[in-house]
């Protein structure tokens, strides 16, 4: 896989020979089977053919190399054996591999997994990104490494703000977060620990309330009142989170909403979200929805900013920081940008060049929080 959120090589970066560079990949214990499994288009490749790839090309191309390294073998390479430029250069591809792998189905962000990427290094502070899918926002490596931060990446999928008070959801968010504060102990003391949730609870939970209730109306009051209960939960779950780390917490604001009106007007929902909400018809909630009346794109982006707000609000008084990425993202009729959504999917497009800087932007500030 190539990360697309930075350049491959430097202007004027210099590797050796490729048959130089397959016997230092080799010391090193890269291995060509981990390296055909990381780049899909590259499978059916004998080891010694993947090799070869990646000595020839994919170190240009900003591939995911073969080496079965920890990031604090990372680390120590980096300050010793692998203090050259392009060494550094493969250092880096190294680094944004194992985030990569940590929030994939490959190597999940088990309590090993996110101690080894809280080890930091030299020039980037480790932030343990807690959140539900859009926290993916916060996970590329080359864009969030730019910007000076580390991410160590725990994926809560389908996770929302609400349910973190919930110790009998079907999700156990809540329980596995606790588990990894505890886990992760003195390592996350005055690091940073971002926390993203909400968007699960203003653009799906809201709607499966109403049609328990059975109203079909769209109230605009409602929707504020169930943001606010929300966001109240949420704050109470922080509070008890921070009963087990010392940590430096920030809440990342929820993003406009990516869908366009025909698509929620059409019933769009998410199995997994609907699964953990104890809608296991996945056919019928979708015609419960298209029944209900939805507001235009326009007042779904004024709620999402709504959410922020009040969330804004809530972390002063409990004085964790807040972070928002969210003008940036529309365009000029105050909506999200055509370009950063994808067709019928509720996440925004984050493979553009543009979206790689927006993320480099929240990581710088991420980072002047974490030096405070």
């Amino acid at each position: 896989m190539v990360d697309t959120g930075a350049p491959a090589v430097a202007d004027g970066q210099d590797y050796p020979p490729p048959e130089v560079l397959k016997a230092f990949l080799l010391r090193y214990g890269f291995d060509g089977t981990t390296y055909a499994r990381r780049n899909a288009d590259l499978a059916g490749h004998s080891p010694e053919a993947a090799l070869s790839h990646f000595a020839h090309h994919g170190w240009r191309e900003g591939r995911m190399p073969g080496f079965i390294l920890s990031m604090a073998q990372i680390q120590q390479l980096r300050l010793t054996d692998w203090s050259a430029p392009w060494t550094q250069h493969l250092a880096m591809l190294a680094m944004r591999t194992l985030i990569w792998e940590a929030q994939s189905q490959h190597r999940p962000g088990t309590l090993p997994v996110l101690a080894d990427l809280m080890t930091g290094s030299p020039d980037h502070v480790p932030a343990l990104v807690i959140g539900d899918s859009h926290s993916a926002f916060l996970h590329s490596g080359a864009a969030m490494l730019a910007g000076g931060v580390l991410p160590a990446p725990l994926l809560c999928r389908a996770g929302s703000a609400r349910g973190l008070t919930n110790p009998d959801s079907r999700a156990r968010h809540r329980d596995t977060i606790l588990r990894t504060l505890d886990g992760l102990g003195q390592m996350l003391t005055h690091r940073p620990v971002i926390f993203q949730f909400g968007q699960v609870d203003i653009e799906f939970l809201f709607d499966m309330k109403r049609i328990r209730d059975g109203e079909t109306r769209y109230i605009a009051d409602e929707a504020r009142r169930f943001i606010r209960q929300s966001i109240g939960r949420y704050g109470t779950f922080l509070a008890e989170c921070r009963k087990h780390s010392r940590a430096r917490f920030i809440v990342m604001g929820v993003f406009p909403p990516a869908l366009d009106d025909a698509t929620v007007r059409a019933g769009y929902t998410n199995a997994h979200i609907a699964t953990l909400n104890e809608h296991d018809d996945i056919d019928m909630l979708k015609r419960q929805l298209a029944a209900l009346e939805h507001p235009d794109a326009a007042a779904r982006t004024a709620l999402a900013r709504y959410f922020n707000r009040i969330m804004r609000t809530s972390c002063t008084r409990a004085r964790i920081g807040f972070i928002e990425e969210f003008d940036a993202l529309l365009g000029p009729d105050g909506l999200v940008r055509r370009a950063l959504t994808n067709p019928d999917d509720h996440h925004l497009a984050l493979h553009s060049p543009f979206i790689h800087q927006r993320m480099t932007a929240v990581a710088r500030q991420i980072a002047a929080m974490a030096r405070r």
